[in-house]
């Protein structure tokens, strides 16, 4: 693995990964899309190329001469247009998959979800768990499917695959879509506990999910294969909210509401935004309320056996790297 093309790759996983392999020596090209800000890449020495995955004709080339392909270009929320979801998702990762095919790169490496899984609640569950989230959930829905397509390619022997699920709470530097909005709503007292925090969860410190995502374009024995990497920590979300309080400074101490509750306001709310075609993401969505109901840990086992994974950032010390990153970018 000499030369790396990174999908996605102004956002914050993506941006923290070309760092990562640029750092390693990596020689890494950086697919992103047109106006969009090259603000977290613009310090790495990269070879840009504008594209989008929608569109097969744009990204023609993109793969040339290249060796593995980190492939995290994605719609990844809670909310959103179901067609969305489908083109950039699923028709998105099939498109990158037969441009890959035709210039003979050797590995494909999709980024998935453990939002495959319906959280009907886990402890230590590992990458064998049924894949059977909700279709009223398109980001899940959309990632399931993928992982189809992905999975039929290294069947049919067109290509070598591995599949990549964070730990649900992936966290760190450059995080503006998901961190950052928690530790808004942490500092203007506006954060909610659902069934007073008690569920657990597997986190992923962007460090180690980038040691982790190396690791799969490295083995020997990784293709075909499907990994969760996560910080290999159990922890509930009360504890996980309190160590955040802790490095911001600010108490911990929140309200909570049971989850039913929870859901009859994200139902209503969700109905009023979809009644008057609201263009901006509800404060509240069942599956906000959903990922607090029950224990969501998955273990990072199999990574540890197969991979030789394991974390290079304690729990701790990925707080406090995210903390600092967010005062010095809030400022």
């Amino acid at each position: 693995m000499k030369n790396v093309l990174v999908t996605g790759a102004n956002g914050f996983i993506g941006s923290n990964l070309c760092k990562f392999l640029n750092s390693k020596g990596y020689n890494v090209r950086a697919l992103v899309l047109k106006n969009t800000s090259l603000k977290f890449i613009e310090d790495v020495n990269l070879e840009i190329f504008y594209g989008d995955i929608s569109d097969n004709n744009s990204i023609k080339g993109s793969c040339r001469n290249i060796d593995t392909i980190f492939h995290l270009a994605a719609i990844a929320k809670d909310w959103g247009n179901k067609d969305i979801f489908f083109k950039v998702n699923v028709n998105g990762t099939e498109n990158l998959l037969n441009q890959a095919v035709k210039e003979n790169v050797k590995r494909f490496i999709f980024m998935s979800s453990i939002a495959v899984h319906k959280y009907s609640g886990y402890i230590d569950a590992d990458e064998n768990v049924e894949k059977n989230c909700s279709k009223n959930f398109y980001y899940g829905l959309s990632k399931s499917l993928a992982e189809n397509i992905v999975n039929d390619f290294y069947i049919n022997k067109k290509i070598e695959t591995v599949i990549i699920r964070p730990g649900l709470f992936p966290f760190g530097p450059n995080d503006i879509t998901s961190f950052l909005k928690l530790a808004h709503a942490l500092e203007s007292r506006k954060f909610l506990f659902v069934n007073s925090g008690k569920s657990l969860l597997s986190t992923a410190y962007i460090e180690n999910l980038c040691y982790g995502l190396e690791l799969a374009g490295l083995s020997n024995n990784a293709s075909g294969n499907t990994y969760i990497i996560s910080d290999d920590v159990k922890i509930t979300w009360k504890e996980l909210i309190e160590k955040f309080c802790k490095e911001l400074s600010i108490n911990s101490n929140f309200y909570s509401i049971p989850y039913w509750l929870a859901n009859i306001f994200a139902v209503f709310i969700e109905l009023f935004y979809k009644l008057f075609d609201l263009k901006v993401e509800p404060p509240l969505t069942r599956y906000r309320a959903l990922i607090m109901k029950n224990d969501i840990h998955f273990s990072c086992n199999k990574a540890k056996k197969e991979l030789k994974y394991k974390p290079i950032v304690s729990l701790d010390e990925g707080i406090k790297k995210t903390v600092q990153w967010y005062k010095s970018y809030n400022k």
